[in-house]
């Protein structure tokens, strides 16, 4: 019986024992004030700092040090209410550092009162601290919950979403959003103001979304570097954000200032996400052809063959303050040598068109993605290549006509011609005249030559790139025709010109030119035979009258007439002699005569 005395002794002992082990209570109960608590009142000039997480709840607390630390008393009242004791706990915070704390019974919290505090020095009875304050101005919430982070749907932006922290208070708190790139945690934030924000190139807010200005109270918090003010909503789009960086986003509350009021509380846990990278680095561009499709093509490593490539194409949502973004999928994928890939989509008409390219691959990072800004289709035409119709060379010219590429687009279409000799590579680049369909080039004669020519809209509404050159024409120009005319006739007119000339003044060569280009007239004894035979002998008395070669002048052409015949077989009656005239029975002598410079003279 005295062993089961003793037994029920040492039970009895237990409880004892153990509130003996939990001497001081921070190693029992935990501690209700936090060293973060008391960093975010810092800011607060009041000598006892007093917070509520929920409204609902109050906590008060200050610091001494130990040695200057006694007995105090902590009363609190409501206006026309009797002082009430709260009951104090201390704990050691620091070296030789003590907190003393009173946690409000919830009964005892009011909103909307003016609530009076006052420690008493328990020694001297004196006054040692003293508050007035009301319980909704000194809120200290806790930061949101569910944070998500993911992308906007546009370059450099990032949405980011959250619950409220107190469901009862859905429009009276104010939301501070940090966002730092994730290799280099609490350097280089990003700051998100409001769209009246004074920070130019800054994230900013979604302009769907109400902003409020922070409170004088406020004011050094939400300047802080990579903070942003939101009021009344759950959400926030981050602009201006570097592409292709992955982020860690913080969100925190603090009461608006206008029906609650108090401090910023702590930055939740980070979120990461990661803003697409630019289409750039791929080489991604996208055109039109004929107005309708929308031809996307990019490079990518050929050493990386197994990697997939999905392309998304979608319209800015038009209604205001709308986050989701409907994206489609492009079918038509196809891959092409040297890692270059392709895709032709048909977008809904009469709006801008974002691209974004995934590329999973089997190690990590898996899945990169690639975003192009936002393009019209009227700004981006790349049609083909005009088709050459005609190209004829006429007098050492070139004319080239051709047809345009698209007709709708035929009055806002800019031309260029290149041109060049063959195995030649500096080519000649012309511009055309707007809506132009023909051109003349001046070409060199006998040589051959290549000619292109190429498109761009660049009208008021059309506009795009240059197309691919057409196929070249290849043309010889041969040697100008219309030199070969004129010369026909100009030269004969020089030759005889320079023959008058020569006449005139050198009469003496003139001869020698005329000898040698108009040779003598060929022997008529062996042409006419007997006939000149019988007529020398008159001709022999009169050789001493012929006139030496070159003292002859321009002989006479005349013309050889037949001598009278009488009767059929008789011969011509006899020459009769006269001064001054030839026997008329040598006609064919006389003539040659003639043709020799013979004069006929008198009897001497």
């Amino acid at each position: 019986m005295a062993a089961g005395l003793r037994r029920g002794w040492l039970l009895s002992l237990l409880p004892a024992v153990l509130l003996s082990l939990c001497s001081p209570p921070s190693l029992c109960t935990p501690e209700p004030v936090t060293a973060q608590d008391a960093a975010l009142l810092v800011g607060v000039p009041e000598d006892i700092l007093c917070f509520s997480r929920s409204f609902e709840d109050l906590t008060c607390f200050w610091d001494e040090e130990e040695a200057a630390s006694g007995i105090c008393h902590f009363y609190y009242w409501y206006s026309r209410d009797v002082p009430t004791a709260c009951t104090i706990s201390m704990w050691h915070h620091g070296a030789g550092r003590t907190r003393h704390v009173c946690v409000f019974p919830g009964q005892d919290v009011r909103l909307f009162t003016q609530l009076h505090l006052r420690i008493l020095d328990a020694t001297t009875n004196q006054t040692k601290y003293w508050r007035e304050l009301s319980v909704d101005a000194v809120g200290l919430i806790a930061p949101p919950v569910n944070i998500t982070a993911h992308w906007a749907g546009a370059a450099g932006q990032l949405c980011v979403s959250w619950q409220p922290p107190l469901a009862d208070y859905l429009n009276f708190f104010l939301y501070e959003v940090r966002c730092c790139p994730a290799s280099s945690p609490e350097m280089l934030c990003s700051t998100a103001l409001d769209p009246s924000g004074q920070r130019p190139g800054n994230p900013s807010i979604h302009p769907a979304i109400s902003t409020h200005a922070p409170t004088a109270g406020a004011v050094a918090a939400s300047l802080g570097a990579g903070q942003g003010l939101v009021q009344a909503n759950t959400w926030v789009v981050l602009r201006d954000l570097r592409p292709g960086v992955r982020y860690h986003i913080q969100v925190r509350t603090k009461p608006d200032g206008t029906s609650m009021d108090g401090v910023w509380g702590p930055w939740s846990q980070a979120v990461a996400a990661e803003t697409p990278r630019s289409s750039g680095e791929i080489g991604l561009c996208c055109s039109t052809p004929d107005l309708q499709h929308v031809h996307c093509k990019w490079s990518w490593d050929p050493a990386e063959p197994h990697s997939s490539h999905q392309l998304f194409y979608q319209a800015p949502p038009s209604g205001a303050g709308r986050r989701d973004v409907a994206w489609q999928q492009c079918k038509e994928t196809s891959v092409g040598a040297q890692g270059t890939h392709s895709c032709t989509f048909q977008p809904r008409a009469g709006s801008a068109i974002s691209v974004l390219v995934n590329i999973t691959r089997p190690h990590a990072p898996p899945t990169l993605s690639y975003f192009k800004e936002p393009f019209w289709l009227h700004q981006s035409v790349l049609t083909d290549a005009p088709q050459l119709v005609q190209a004829t060379v006429s007098q050492g010219r070139l004319s080239l006509q051709w047809l345009p590429p698209l007709e709708v687009l035929a009055e806002q279409l800019d031309y260029q011609v290149r041109y060049t000799k063959e195995n030649s590579h500096d080519w000649k680049v012309l511009q055309v005249p707007r809506a132009a369909r023909k051109e003349v080039l001046d070409l060199q004669p006998g040589a051959r030559y290549h000619a292109q020519v190429r498109a761009q809209p660049s009208g008021p509404w059309y506009q795009g790139s240059w197309s691919a050159w057409s196929k070249p024409v290849v043309v010889d120009a041969m040697a100008d025709a219309g030199w070969i005319i004129p010369s026909v006739t100009v030269v004969p007119l020089l030759f005889t010109g320079v023959l008058l000339g020569l006449r005139c003044t050198f009469p003496s060569l003139y001869s020698n030119v005329k000898q040698k280009l108009w040779p003598p007239v060929p022997d008529l004894h062996r042409t006419l035979g007997s006939f000149l035979h019988d007529s020398g002998k008159h001709g022999q008395g009169n050789a001493f009258y012929k006139q030496p070669p070159e003292e002859a002048v321009l002989p006479c052409l005349l013309e050889v007439l037949p001598g009278p015949r009488g009767e059929a077989g008789a011969p011509p009656p006899p020459p009769e002699h006269a001064a001054g005239r030839l026997p008329s029975t040598d006609i064919a002598n006389q003539s040659y005569l003639l043709m020799s410079g013979w004069e006929p003279r008198g009897p001497p």
